[in-house]
């Protein structure tokens, strides 16, 4: 049995732990989601290259945040899921103008001459927190 003072100890460092972790959330102010659609999506050399690429992209020093994924569809899903994308990529800015400085960087530019042949179709949607 846990003694009142080891109760609140093990409580109190809970609950320090957890300001730490909410701390270094990031602040999902501008959202930058992109779903690509591989041109040749049983070619994995193809889908490697796009991968590689867009995993590069996510290191631009104004996003904030990145993550690349791939569809998941569960059973749960009750036919609302789009799972027909081959990659998602979430950015995350400070604000729209951070967005804006991405949009235009060489390095964005750059990826898109260099891998526009693997998708066949693109889908943005940018939204904003109110």
């Amino acid at each position: 049995m846990t003694s009142r003072r080891n109760f609140l100890q093990k409580a109190g460092m809970a609950t320090a732990s957890a300001s730490l972790i909410s701390t270094k959330k990031t602040s999902m102010t501008f959202i930058h989601h992109v779903l690509f659609w591989a041109k040749n999506p049983g070619n994995e050399t193809e889908k490697a290259q796009l991968l590689a690429a867009l995993k590069q992209l996510g290191t631009l020093p104004m996003i904030q945040s990145a993550h690349v994924g791939r569809p998941i569809v569960t059973e749960f899903d009750k036919g609302a899921t789009d799972g027909s994308y081959s990659f998602s990529v979430v950015l995350v800015f400070e604000n729209a103008t951070k967005e804006s400085e991405y949009l235009y960087h060489p390095e964005h530019k750059k990826f898109i001459d260099a891998n526009k042949h693997l998708w066949g179709k693109v889908q943005v949607i940018d939204s904003e927190a109110l």
